[in-house]
């Protein structure tokens, strides 16, 4: 596979945009846009955009990641990630560009008693599980040369996500008990399964992802699942934090959008064909809070 001149990525302000801008920096031409340079809902706009810029790979991460708010705001939601998608696809078809897709696990309803593999049947049973896989859908029927990445329960030193709001409620919790006042227990949901994984570790797949032909529907997550609580307490652990939790179920905590309650992903096809580097999702944790640990806090 020759080598891109130009990477275009798109919601490159976000948590996984300015990881892939960074670490893509270094060995690539990138250009980053995001909603202040165009709306990817507009396709004339985007259109001019893109030729403009010339890309020979778009790299879409740009998306409405908020899961519950995308149960009340539907309409915004399959705007953003299905229509937005669609004209992303059919800008880089007219520029003769690859296509990457970030999608996401929510594409399935979790009722699976495994890991889930990519020819697995999808059924997304939230408003924003059915805008991604309208952004699949999109994708698919639209370019030929492209990859959809799915990738599940993401965290880095940039944006909302749940390392960053556990280490604020850890650190919350123990400024209170260190001060003498009345201390409230973490609950934190242990029925639900996935793979945490860290913004870096994907953008290293997407390197060798980039330097592949691969094409459809690949899952690039971090190996071993976990629960949620079991996570916050790796998270706190590595931390060297002493924070009080206990589990819950979901039913003690509702969400306006219902989980999947176990939506697991297997990197089948990288491991087919043998470029899979996704390490096991406790390793990467350990790496990512060592490197940025204060980064969270901040």
């Amino acid at each position: 596979m020759a080598k891109p001149g130009k990477i275009l990525v798109t919601g490159a302000n976000g948590q996984l945009g300015n990881d892939l801008v960074a670490m893509l920096g270094s060995s690539y031409e990138v250009t980053r846009i995001d909603i202040e340079d165009v709306d990817i809902c507009s396709a004339t706009d985007l259109n001019r955009v893109v030729k403009r810029i010339g890309p020979d790979l778009v790299i879409h991460a740009a998306a409405y990641t908020a899961v519950d708010e995308c149960e009340s705001n539907e309409e915004k939601a399959m705007m953003i990630n299905g229509v937005g998608t669609k004209n992303i696809a059919c800008a880089a078809l007219e520029v003769g560009a690859r296509l990457f897709y970030y999608s996401t696990d929510y594409v399935f309803d979790g009722t699976k008693d495994s890991a889930y593999v990519e020819d697995d049947k999808v059924g997304p049973m939230t408003v924003y599980g059915r805008s991604k896989l309208a952004g699949e859908i999109a994708v698919r029927e639209t370019i030929e040369n492209s990859l959809i990445i799915r990738i599940a329960w993401v965290y880095g030193k940039h944006g909302q996500n749940f390392v960053r709001t556990m280490l604020k409620l850890g650190k919350a919790q123990i400024e209170r008990r260190e001060s003498g006042e009345e201390v409230n227990t973490l609950r934190v949901v242990n029925d639900q399964f996935g793979n945490p994984t860290w913004t870096e570790e994907i953008v290293r797949q997407t390197e060798k992802l980039i330097e592949s032909e691969m094409t459809g529907v690949v899952h690039a997550t971090s190996s071993k699942e976990t629960t949620w609580y079991k996570f916050a307490c790796d998270i706190f652990n590595f931390s060297n934090m002493e924070v009080e939790i206990e589990p819950c179920t979901s039913l003690e905590y509702p969400r306006p959008a219902q989980r999947p309650p176990r939506s697991t992903l297997e990197n089948k096809r990288l491991k087919v064909a043998g470029i899979n580097i996704m390490r096991d999702y406790n390793i990467a944790l350990k790496a990512c809070l060592e490197k940025d640990g204060e980064l969270f806090c901040q």
